[in-house]
């Protein structure tokens, strides 16, 4: 997926004024704005692209899939579209879903892998074949459904408002952390996952005495390891750097440490929906750059089928 994701930024560099796809770069959306901000690696703002309201007038989550394309998931009367996006703001596909994400500000977040999109939204997760943008279809079900994550197996991590499961990509229930730990498991908005430690990051709105809480999970028994107060959180991202990019409905969002330490916040204020363009590992770059080199070289094979291999899964 690196490798498709960077070969795409440098053989298509977005138009003057459009978002960049630069590695490392962090990317919001809020749900009352049509607009896609870009920061730098520092939390500065680089660039704001505001989308035609006919085409989103409300943006929600984002996600970079394999293909290099930004995943974009907006509300639409009473069902969704997302729209896969360029670094110049085109909209290449529109995936349209008959799931209503307008009943709650905190729906609309998105996962992708090499085959398929998922959406939450109101009481289902919808799954796409990526690709194919009439191909939605509910594969889950439970109580406000507000996020989904891809794990390295394959499997999915669901969040409901009271609720954690881990689940297959056809739907079926492997495993379910919660309401048996209801001090930590009270109106979920976010998850994320981090492999290296098994541990699973939780937002929620919580209850008397723990409100607005950041949590930190252990992934195999889901006993809560520490948490902090982050008032609003909702949509979260493990980046590349190992910090924690959490959006929230009344601040600007923040960067933690994954012992949820405060590291910074982005610039310019209030956002939501989260996510970074994934930095490359140095065996990917050297060969992008021996690509890029044959691609050069080679600009008389115009038959060649040779194309950028894609990695197994996307981050949200």
């Amino acid at each position: 997926m690196l490798l498709s994701l960077v070969a795409s930024a440098l053989l298509h560099p977005a138009a003057a004024g459009a978002l960049s796809f630069t590695p490392g770069h962090y990317y919001t959306t809020n749900y009352f704005w049509g607009s896609i901000v870009e920061y730098g690696p520092s939390g500065e703002v680089i660039e704001t692209t505001t989308l035609p309201s006919e085409v989103g007038a409300d943006l929600r989550g984002l996600a970079f899939g394999p293909d290099g394309l930004l995943y974009v998931t907006t509300s639409r009367g009473t069902g969704f579209a997302v729209l896969a996006l360029d670094g110049a703001g085109t909209v290449r596909e529109t995936y349209l879903g008959s799931i209503y994400v307008g009943g709650n500000i905190s729906y609309g977040k998105l996962a992708l892998d090499e085959e398929y999109l998922y959406v939450a939204g109101q009481n289902h997760l919808t799954r796409f074949e990526r690709g194919d943008p009439s191909s939605g279809v509910s594969i889950y079900t439970n109580n406000q459904v507000f996020d989904v994550e891809v794990l390295p197996d394959g499997n999915l991590l669901v969040a409901s408002a009271y609720q954690i499961q881990e689940i297959t990509t056809a739907g079926a229930v492997v495993r379910s952390l919660g309401p048996s730990y209801p001090n930590h498991f009270t109106d979920i908005r976010g998850v994320e996952y981090d492999p290296a430690s098994d541990t699973i990051f939780v937002t929620h709105l919580g209850h008397s005495n723990f409100f607005f809480r950041l949590m930190r999970i252990d992934g195999s028994t889901g006993q809560l390891e520490a948490n902090v107060v982050f008032t609003y959180a909702d949509d979260l991202y493990l980046t590349d750097g190992g910090e924690l990019l959490v959006g929230s409905r009344t601040q600007s969002p923040r960067l933690y440490t994954t012992d949820l330490e405060l590291v910074d916040e982005l610039a310019g204020g209030q956002r939501m929906f989260v996510t970074q363009y994934p930095v490359p590992e140095l065996s990917t770059l050297g060969l992008v750059s021996s690509g890029l080199a044959l691609l050069a070289l080679g600009n008389g094979w115009r038959g060649s089928r040779a194309t950028f291999r894609r990695g197994a899964t996307s981050r949200r």
